[in-house]
């Protein structure tokens, strides 16, 4: 069942339920007042009657006392013992509680009651000396109207609601209308994967509101591929430079290998010239593996941060309370060990509640990020302290710094700036710097510093202690 098709039945369903509904209540109004009418007459007639005089009239008697006994109303005079004293046109069931009104025990009494298959409404008022005054009417025009009423009322419900029912499939038809252009716009995005179309919708309300939240759903996905076809790219690019040096060393060593097997041959007839040619090939298949070994390192350091950066998935360990003063020493030690920079700390405790892999790891990046751009004999500084509820996390070089307009280009993932193309590295370092910022809900920055070269800031939240 479409959409559309549901909306008309509940529309329907609505109609139907507020018509029964205000159905109800107008009959049951209807019949209020139409026997309140009725009881109003029974009060007149039961006014005059006793206020005629001493005596009744003789059966189908018009006249009493000068005036008109009322014709369309049933009288009748109760003793207390309950016999029927006077009735005027036929006798009328008494109950318990006439007999009560007609003792003095109880106050006027109305009733419904059926007599030769007629429907009568009766009121029994006490009468003096002793006895009670029935009079009654019976309940046909009310019961008609009622009737009228109803029916009348289920032609209207009838109408009203199959009414509703066309008009609610209509209204449905128009409301899901830019539905359909949505529906239309995400069909044509998966069949053309062009996501360069935003839906013109221009509307103030959910719909509205609905098709911005796509347009911009498109804009996302457009960036996305965007960068998917970026992070290709730039990894053929980077990945292309080792490869190439590689296979160039390894088709240099190949090619010597094919010239020593003649070099020994002569070497054991006592050529003396070709013995230096072989020196010098060993030499050279020697520098040749070093350059390998290296470029596999890096090719091997760089599909891993590719990996890593393609799936999002460095680390699943849940975040726990650590101490970056212990992080950045860890670090600092390590690249002490590793390098023969001169590294100036300035470590306080700050706790964070953290992923202690993730944040070690982006510390790392930026000290190795110095160590590159720092010139031999500079220091490189780092500090970790804790303002405004933030633990600051800051790595200074003093190399050629930063340029103001590249501050926030260095943090996207393979950008290098021209100058740093000679350099070693995948410029993914500083992008997972700012990607593990934000996945603690800190932000990574490079802040303005005196003295020329270039200070990269990482901020994380300080963890929260009762």
């Amino acid at each position: 069942m479409s959409f559309r098709t549901r909306l008309g039945l509940v529309v329907a369903a609505s109609v139907a339920v507020a018509v029964l509904a205000i159905s109800g209540v107008a009959l049951w109004i209807a019949r209020t007042e139409a026997r309140s009418a009725l009881d109003q007459q029974l009060d007149d007639r039961v006014a005059v009657l006793v206020t005629s005089g001493g005596r009744l009239p003789e059966r189908r008697g018009v006249q009493f006392f000068g005036r008109f006994v009322p014709r369309d109303v049933l009288a009748q005079i109760v003793a207390p013992n309950g016999a029927v004293m006077y009735a005027s046109d036929g006798v009328l069931p008494v109950g318990p509680a006439d007999l009560a009104v007609a003792n003095g025990q109880a106050r006027p009494h109305r009733a419904d009651v059926s007599a030769d298959g007629v429907r009568l409404r009766v009121l029994t008022v006490p009468i003096t000396p002793v006895g009670a005054l029935m009079v009654a009417r019976p309940l046909d025009e009310v019961d008609a109207n009622v009737e009228g009423l109803r029916n009348a009322l289920a032609v209207v419900a009838v109408i009203g609601v199959a009414g509703a029912g066309l008009l609610g499939f209509l209204v449905a038809g128009r409301a899901i209308r830019p539905v359909r252009r949505l529906t239309d716009a995400a069909r044509n995005v998966a069949q053309t994967q062009d996501l360069e179309q935003p839906i013109e919708l221009e509307r103030d309300d959910e719909l509205g509101e609905l098709a911005r939240s796509f347009n911009a759903m498109l804009e996302a996905l457009a960036q996305s591929r965007t960068q998917q076809h970026r992070l290709v790219t730039d990894a053929g690019h980077e990945l292309r430079t080792p490869l190439t040096s590689i296979r160039t060393n390894i088709e240099l060593l190949a090619r010597a290998e094919q010239s020593a097997a003649p070099a020994e041959a002569a070497t054991t007839s006592g050529a003396a010239g070709t013995n230096m040619a072989v020196a010098l090939a060993g030499d050279e298949r020697r520098q040749m593996l070093d350059d390998v070994q290296f470029e596999l390192d890096q090719l091997t350091e760089l599909v891993s941060e590719l990996v890593e950066l393609a799936t999002d998935q460095r680390s699943q360990a849940e975040p726990e309370p650590v101490d970056l003063a212990e992080l950045a020493a860890s670090v600092v030690d390590r690249h002490r060990r590793r390098t023969e920079a001169d590294f100036v700390t300035d470590i306080e405790p700050c706790e964070v509640v953290a992923n202690a892999v993730l944040v070690e790891r982006a510390i790392g990046n930026l000290v190795d990020n110095a160590v590159k751009w720092s010139p031999p004999g500079e220091p490189i500084e780092i500090s970790v302290a804790a303002a405004d509820r933030e633990a600051h996390v800051r790595v200074r070089d003093y190399g050629p710094g930063i340029p103001v307009a590249l501050r926030e280009t260095v943090f996207e993932r393979f950008y290098r700036a021209p100058e740093a193309r000679s350099q070693p590295g995948s410029g993914l370092g500083l992008s997972i710097v700012d990607y593990v910022a934000r996945t603690h809900g800190g932000t990574a920055s490079v802040i303005d510093t005196d003295g020329g070269g270039t200070t990269v800031e990482l901020r994380l939240p300080l963890a929260e202690h009762d």
